[in-house]
């Protein structure tokens, strides 16, 4: 309970991203630069000694920056709303990978949650309007495969400080956007508080909640419960800015949430139901 908790906690931070970046005027790489810059600065006081850039980490760092590079650069080149749908088909790649390269068997229950899900998913990307740019949606893809590769590679970096393995991936992602986005660098001081909250909350704590909560539970329910991000992050944004959802987006969020409280209630009312069949 207490891995799934971490898991959603973190889902929670990062479903605010919209929210935050509707007070932006700032080119989407500039603000994975400064998110990653200040999550690094906010947990390199909690550093202590450790690990070398081993193989591992050095995967864990390239994945995650590319992943958040390729979601941000797939908002740029296509409707918000296909970024997302098509960056949260990741649980799919996750079910793949965990499957082959780690032997998990699927229990009926994922399977259950992941089918209806994405189904959600599918009724969300009714939202999009017109036909999208294929690099767009190409990154977008993208951008789920480099997101299941980096949970996956989490299993591998169970012994590193979950501290030092935060800190690192955001010092190295600030360290290959630089070159990209050194031209673009200026910020009004409002921009700057919002980055800084939004490096703080919105992307190093809950990466770290995260990869916490996967020490106890499988990649294919964290992978899942993350699922929850695009049906909360549509609410930030209608309750903070008043950008009310379309059906579609609702009429999809609800089917995730059906799918992920089958996948949590069902165990429980079987095991309620049992006594009662028991009793003369």
């Amino acid at each position: 309970m207490r891995g799934r908790l971490l898991v959603l906690a973190a889902a929670l931070l990062w479903s605010l991203a919209g929210v935050f970046i509707k007070f932006l005027e700032v080119p989407p790489l500039t603000i994975v630069f400064y998110r990653s810059l200040f999550a690094a600065l906010v947990f390199t006081p909690f550093l202590r000694r450790g690990a070398l850039l081993k193989g591992s980490i050095v995967v864990s760092a390239v994945t995650y920056t590319a992943a958040i590079s390729a979601f941000v650069s797939a908002n740029k080149l296509t409707t918000a709303a296909n970024a997302i749908v098509l960056q949260y088909t990741a649980p799919i790649f996750v079910f793949v990978f965990s499957r082959l390269v780690l032997g998990e068997a699927i229990s009926k229950l994922n399977g259950f949650a992941l089918v209806v899900s994405m189904i959600g998913i599918g009724v969300i990307s009714l939202d999009s309007a017109g036909a999208p740019e294929m690099t767009g949606v190409l990154l977008a893809i993208l951008s789920g495969v480099l997101f299941a590769a980096y949970m996956i590679n989490l299993r591998r970096t169970r012994a590193v400080s979950l501290v030092y393995l935060t800190w690192i991936n955001n010092v190295v992602c600030t360290l290959l956007l630089f070159g990209v986005v050194k031209s673009e660098l200026t910020l009004s001081l409002n921009e700057m508080l919002i980055l800084m909250i939004m490096g703080a909350v919105q992307l190093g704590l809950p990466y770290f909640l995260f990869s916490k909560g996967l020490q106890t539970i499988s990649l294919q329910e964290a992978s899942l419960i993350a699922l929850i991000e695009p049906v909360l992050n549509p609410i930030w944004v209608a309750l903070v800015v008043g950008e009310i959802p379309s059906s579609a987006t609702i009429a999809g969020g609800g089917m995730i949430l059906f799918g992920l409280g089958g996948r949590y209630l069902w165990p429980l009312l079987i095991r309620s139901a049992a006594p009662m069949r028991s009793m003369p």
